[in-house]
């Protein structure tokens, strides 16, 4: 049925009164259901809220949950000039004298005798680099190809067994230089010749002038090197309380066990050995941040529980999540387990106030470090068990918040809870418009209905006083 203006049969402003009628109908139930989402919406944001804190100190448990953080290892060197030194969780806590022998070289050689420039010939033939104790690679070299198209042909092959080929233009000319790509004693270079220029491949014409004899870097067996060594092939050597170690680079991670140490300087050629101490030691300082970070974020929790759920007096006001029995059994279950003992732990430090963890009137935690840095110092072995054993607390406690905050934890439902809340309130609000039509269309009739009999009233009313008037109008006449 449309809605039709009403009273203006009668003249009465009946579709005023229609119009506060139902708004008087409506306002009482509005009024209650705006209350109902506005305190659904504020829990929802404040149950966000609360969940996102949840995580947070979730994830402050990621360092003490791991248990390699227990025995992680840090490691110094009395001379980082001299050597460098990194250690791994597997490595034994000690102390060691380093002594640096030698550094590692490539080997590195270059033409014995001087060309005019980059641009000058060196015969033709065959060059086959690579070296003494390993593979190689030919390069063909033509007659016209000059120093730059040689050096070019060896860093371009595709075969290149590891080598680099360079250029160096000094006063006294160009001279190709050839060097190993990686260092160490079996990385010696060898480079032999076929030369079809002159037939001879060890001389000092044409592309002979490249050869050079691995096995004679010093040229003091055959003479007959033809490009000269500038940097030997050399193993790096170090003593490690006085046993000695080669490397074929300046790294060592086999000496000792998830030790890496890695050389920086040599003797210089000095009568006495360079070295200093080495120092592999228990690293505590992830420990320390961890507990702190877990306080901290514990901490951070406490201050939006106390929020949400306390009552404050200040301001005559409960929290939005105040009486939540869900939310308080949270607290409480998390509560429990910071003064939980762990069986497994030794009893010399199987709880958490033994390791300095003391509890607030406000329900935070605070961190005595005197008491912590006296455990690490003395019973740093057994922190371990405590925290990320299979029953230590960080292990329970990680446990308990992804309970929590899983698909089908606290969180969920309450969420699930409060969104059913939201979508009965949305169908009150429609079933409240369906009604109030409802009453709306029987006002509507009834005032309608009132407003004809009003109108034929009127009418009637004014009939009568018209003959009335008539009336009196004819006796007036009379007399």
């Amino acid at each position: 049925m449309g809605i039709t203006a009403i009273g203006t049969g009668s003249g009465i402003d009946l579709e005023t009164l229609v119009t506060d009628l139902i708004a008087a109908e409506r306002e009482p139930r509005e009024i209650s259901l705006n209350l109902k989402e506005t305190v659904a919406n504020a829990k929802f944001s404040s149950l966000g809220n609360l969940k996102s804190n949840v995580s947070e100190f979730r994830d402050s448990l990621a360092s003490l949950k791991d248990i390699t953080s227990y025995s992680a290892r840090t490691a110094t060197s009395g001379n980082t000039s001299l050597f460098t030194v990194t250690a791994e969780a597997n490595a034994n806590v000690g102390s060691y004298t380093i002594e640096v022998n030698t550094l590692a070289n490539a080997n590195k050689v270059a033409t014995n005798a001087s060309f005019t420039s980059p641009n000058s010939t060196v015969g033709q033939g065959t060059l086959t680099i690579g070296f003494l104790a390993g593979s190689t690679f030919d390069v063909t070299v033509a007659d016209t190809d000059d120093l730059t198209a040689v050096r070019d042909a060896i860093n371009n092959a595709t075969d290149n067994v590891g080598v680099t080929a360079s250029l160096i233009t000094a006063a006294s000319g160009t001279e190709l230089v050839i060097t190993a790509n990686k260092t160490g004693a079996a990385n010696q270079l060898n480079i032999s010749v076929i030369d079809t220029g002159d037939t001879t491949n060890q001389d000092a014409n044409g592309l002979s002038r490249l050869f050079y004899d691995g096995s004679d870097p010093a040229n003091s067996i055959n003479g007959v090197n033809q490009m000269q060594q500038i940097d030997a092939a050399q193993d790096a050597q170090i003593y490690v309380d006085g046993f000695a170690a080669t490397s074929s680079t300046n790294e060592f991670s086999t000496v000792l066990e998830g030790v890496t140490i890695t050389a920086l300087a040599d003797d210089g050629g000095a009568a006495t050995l360079p070295s200093a101490n080495m120092v592999v030691s228990a690293d505590k300082t992830l420990i320390k941040s961890g507990l702190e970070n877990f306080v901290a974020g514990y901490n951070s929790l406490v201050t939006v529980l106390n929020e949400l759920t306390d009552y404050n007096v200040a301001s005559n006001t409960s929290g939005l999540l105040s009486g939540e029995t869900v939310i308080a059994g949270m607290e409480t279950q998390i509560r429990r387990l910071l003064g939980a003992t762990v069986e497994s732990a030794d009893s010399t430090l199987n709880n958490l106030a033994l390791l300095g963890i003391s509890t607030n009137r406000d329900g935070s935690i605070a961190l005595d470090e005197t008491a912590l840095n006296n455990t690490i110092e003395n019973n740093f072995s057994n922190i371990g068990t405590l925290m990320s054993g299979d029953d230590g607390i960080i292990t329970r406690m990680d446990d308990l918040l992804g309970g929590f905050l899983d698909r089908g934890g606290l969180f969920a439902t309450k969420e699930a809870t409060l969104t059913t809340q939201l979508d009965d309130v949305a169908d009150q609000r429609l079933n409240l418009e369906l009604r109030l039509s409802v009453i709306e269309e029987r006002y509507r009739s009834a005032f309608g209905k009132l407003d004809i009999l009003v109108s034929r009233l009127n009418s009637t009313g004014n009939f009568l006083t018209q003959q009335l008037e008539a009336a009196a109008k004819i006796s007036s006449g009379d007399r």
